[in-house]
């Protein structure tokens, strides 16, 4: 305390100058500290799909620059070379984005502009998505350049679409399109354009492919789309038979018995018909000189149960005279029904040769067993059951679909995809997780997979269907080149929808709302998601 006393006592003695200076008071205050610098980021496109993603940044408020860079949350993209002032496009190429959290990448993003001064801050995050793709094809404001649901022809760098769609007026068109939505050809088409409108590969002799929508009709058309055979049938089923000939099921319009036809390819006429025992459940499955049958029939079973049979009728190749001629049946299994017609049937479906039929069966609480029987023989027991233990799954199945030249069955319910092995049955899932859609999503289409992917498999998914409105179209895609390596790629839409087809060579094609998408080859995509144990 004495010595603070003596301190305040000299420094009285001075002038105020002086003190100010000896002291510590007065003078020219100290400036007050700067205001930090402002960043701002923007993404024009904040869903992209392509070769690179655009954003645009700005800083204000650093005397001089020292740095502005990019960040994906805490991981650093890209330096931005930048001196201001105003607003600058960057591009972020397919190898600057990191893709820890899945392909398509879900971007948190912001700009850091750093002083050098030493002051920085960054800009609010901005929400993207980005799916990384060989070649995209924008299209204009409101245009989209190939339809709803198409096919291809030819392959890259050739490859054009067909698919059908709805004119000015409502009328129903086939078109030919190039990639970039010209139209090379147009017809008009003797029935509805619908979601659910199927346009059949195209057959190796004929070079023809078969139009057909449920409850409609069918056409068969070449590559100049000629209409050579049409049939206003409301069919609910068709396949196309060894010659090119349509095989349809009709399941009695007009009170009509249910047939399945033989259609000609050339004049849209019937070559034979032949009713099937009780009501058809699977599409007519043609082969070389015969066509299998799979039906569920109440005839001759107990009360309250039903046949499932599987029915071997001549195709009528070598003398169209025999054609629909039944050869054998066989019957698979009992199931149960609650009337006189069969109130359920299971999901069937027959492997590449016809020799087997897949079943599934769900019981009590979901639970849902598949079988492999033999399609020439009576009963699915001891041998002629292929697999020494059926599958057992969680979900109700709605469907089977064989693929990877029959190597592999897609066990399809509405919100889980199970890939099994066809030889044993065993579930080839990672993990023996299923595939599954986002959310509410619900699958609505599917794409298999061609050499040199013959194993890919493609899940598109949508808002389930709802009485009395238009069949929803897909807004999500989840895709992997083999179930066993895991999930490879998930991408949606927030509007307007998806879809895909695969040309000659086994490339994939996206609609992405009007825009048409190439993707990378899948194995691209595995070298930025390695597979984990």
């Amino acid at each position: 305390m004495k010595d603070l006393l003596l301190t305040l006592s000299r420094c009285a003695l001075f002038p105020l100058s002086i003190l100010a200076l000896a002291c510590g008071g007065g003078g020219e205050p100290k400036p007050p500290p700067k205001d930090p610098p402002q960043a701002t980021l923007t993404v024009p496109r904040p869903n992209t799909a392509g070769q690179k993603l655009t954003v645009q940044v700005s800083a204000t408020g650093c005397d001089q620059i020292h740095s502005l860079s990019i960040y994906d949350r805490d991981d650093f993209l890209k330096s931005v070379p930048y001196s201001g002032p105003g607003v600058v496009s960057v591009d972020l190429a397919i190898n600057e984005i990191k893709y820890t959290r899945g392909i398509a990448a879900n971007l948190s993003l912001r700009a850091r502009v750093v002083c050098t001064d030493g002051r920085q801050n960054d800009s609010q995050p901005q929400a993207a998505v980005f799916f990384p793709a060989e070649e995209v094809i924008e299209a204009p404001q409101g245009v989209q350049l190939v339809p709803d649901n198409f096919v291809t022809e030819g392959v890259q760098p050739f490859s054009t679409f067909l698919g059908c769609g709805n004119a000015e007026g409502g009328l129903p068109r086939l078109y030919h399109v190039n990639k970039n939505g010209g139209v090379l050809k147009s017809i008009n088409m003797p029935f509805l354009c619908t979601n659910g409108t199927v346009i059949t590969p195209k057959h190796p002799t004929t070079g023809k492919r078969w139009v057909w929508t449920p409850n409609a009709g069918a056409m068969a058309v070449d590559a100049n789309l000629t209409i050579s055979g049409r049939i206003t049938v409301p069919l609910d089923l068709l396949s196309v038979g060894p010659d090119g000939d349509a095989l349809i099921y009709d399941l009695g319009s007009g009170g009509l018995p249910s047939q399945v036809a033989r259609i000609n390819h050339q004049t849209g006429g019937t070559r034979w018909s032949v009713a099937p025992h009780g009501f058809l459940i699977a599409a007519p499955h043609p082969r070389t000189d015969d066509v299998m049958l799979a039906s569920i029939t109440t005839s001759g079973a107990p009360t309250g149960r039903a046949f499932i049979v599987v029915t071997r009728v001549d195709y009528g190749r070598a003398n169209p005279a025999t054609g629909g001629v039944e050869l054998s049946n066989f019957l698979m299994k009992e199931v149960a029904s609650d009337g006189i017609a069969p109130s359920t049937a299971p999901p069937v479906a027959f492997n590449t040769d016809g020799t087997r039929l897949y079943m599934s069966f769900t019981g009590i609480g979901g639970i849902t067993q598949i079988f492999s029987c033999a399609t020439q023989a009576n009963g699915c027991e001891g041998a002629l059951q292929a697999w020494a233990e059926p599958p057992t799954l969680n979900s109700q199945i709605v469907s089977l679909v064989p693929y990877a030249a029959g190597s592999r069955i897609a066990a399809i319910a509405p919100q889980k995809v199970w890939i099994l092995d066809s030889s044993t049955g065993a579930v080839t899932n990672k993990g023996g997780e299923p595939i599954i859609p986002t959310g509410g999503h619900v699958v609505l289409q599917i794409q298999t997979g061609a050499p040199p992917f013959p194993l890919a498999f493609y899940l598109l998914a949508g808002p389930p269907p709802q009485q009395d409105l238009p069949a929803p179209q897909p807004l999500e895609i989840v895709a992997t080149e083999d179930a066993s390596k895991g999930e490879l790629y998930r991408y949606q839409v927030n509007a307007g929808s998806l879809s895909v087809a695969m040309d000659d060579n086994g490339t994939l094609w996206m609609r992405q709302i009007g825009d048409l998408v190439r993707p990378l080859p899948l194995d691209r995509y595995r070298q930025v998601r390695p597979v984990t144990p």
